[in-house]
């Protein structure tokens, strides 16, 4: 191919059909427990409310909620993805390989905020208040909001996480009406966490005069939530498990979103790749970032306090 301005536009025309058509299938499994915050600055600043639980009656002087002093600062992170293409592959026809790397670079690219969510899902940075966000140490006002714990995945596990979801109170001590509807584990708990959520009958274990033996009975957690099977909870992570509350309008956790991914061309003559070294670059770019927001809208198991 002879190389002028119209023949490398007619070849970035093909590689951003490439790069789309590899964006078109992004995961979308992360927004079952995230929202979506546009940004337009270099860093957010999240205000939280010091009181949770809803409207009251109106007897007197209405009650202001304070806005948290400790506030929290999201800052957009910069990512990239870069091929070079050598000029010789493209005077030869030879750039065939080089539009299924741009086209794997748009699926990456759709990866991302997945990727964020998860990173943040497996994180524990401190919060607002500056304690971890997963913690056992955590009040509203004088009442607990215990979202972690060390125990692995059970029917009693769950069904104490659940409840302990469903008691927790704001800082007015009124119940913040959390329902969770979401459990979310890797492969190594997909089958407890399948028994727990699909099977009808429930093994348990029957013990008389020393003997064990296995019974069934009703399963009341059958349905009580949605599964979700995270393959990044492998390895290190292996056995964390999250239990989340995410019908409402607020989300446990949220992707803060700067630019969205696009395509982008270094190939001119007078670009100092193509002058110098005889290469053509295409990249993506991005920005933004993911955090967890709400403490009492998820909680953490199998993972050492």
């Amino acid at each position: 191919m002879d190389i002028n301005r119209k023949s490398m536009d007619v070849l970035f025309q093909g590689f951003n059909t490439n790069f789309l058509q590899g964006m078109n299938t992004p995961p979308v499994s992360w927004q079952k427990f995230c929202g979506i915050i546009p940004s337009g600055t270099s860093s957010n600043v999240y205000p939280f409310l010091e009181q949770f639980g809803g409207m009251r009656e109106w007897i007197g002087e209405r009650v202001i909620k304070n806005l948290a002093s400790k506030k929290l600062e999201v800052v957009n992170r910069d990512f990239e993805e870069t091929v070079a293409v050598a000029g010789n592959d493209i005077e030869d026809d030879q750039y065939g390989i080089y539009s299924t790397l741009i086209a794997q670079m748009g699926s990456h690219a759709a990866r991302l905020w997945h990727d964020l969510a998860v990173e943040a899902l497996t994180g524990n940075p401190l919060w607002a208040d500056d304690i971890p966000f997963f913690s056992t140490e955590r009040l509203y006002g004088e009442n607990p909001v215990k979202n972690l714990s060390p125990e692995v995945l059970s029917h009693s596990v769950y069904a104490s996480a659940r409840m302990t979801m469903m008691n927790y109170r704001g800082h007015n001590n009124k119940n913040l009406g959390i329902i969770p509807n979401l459990l979310i584990v890797g492969p190594k708990n997909e089958e407890t966490a399948f028994g727990i959520l699909k099977d009808r009958l429930q093994l348990r274990a029957v013990n008389e005069n020393n003997v064990s033996g296995i019974g069934t009975a009703g399963n009341p957690w059958n349905g009580s939530a949605e599964l979700l099977v995270l393959p990044e909870l492998s390895g290190e992570y292996e056995d964390n498990w999250y239990l989340a509350a995410t019908d409402g309008v607020l989300k446990p956790l949220f992707v803060q979103q700067r630019k969205m991914p696009s395509l982008v061309r270094l190939d001119s003559e007078g670009d100092e790749n193509v002058f110098c070294r005889k290469e053509y670059i295409y990249g993506t770019n991005a920005r933004g970032a993911a955090f967890l927001a709400f403490p009492h809208l998820i909680y953490r198991g199998g993972c050492q306090m």
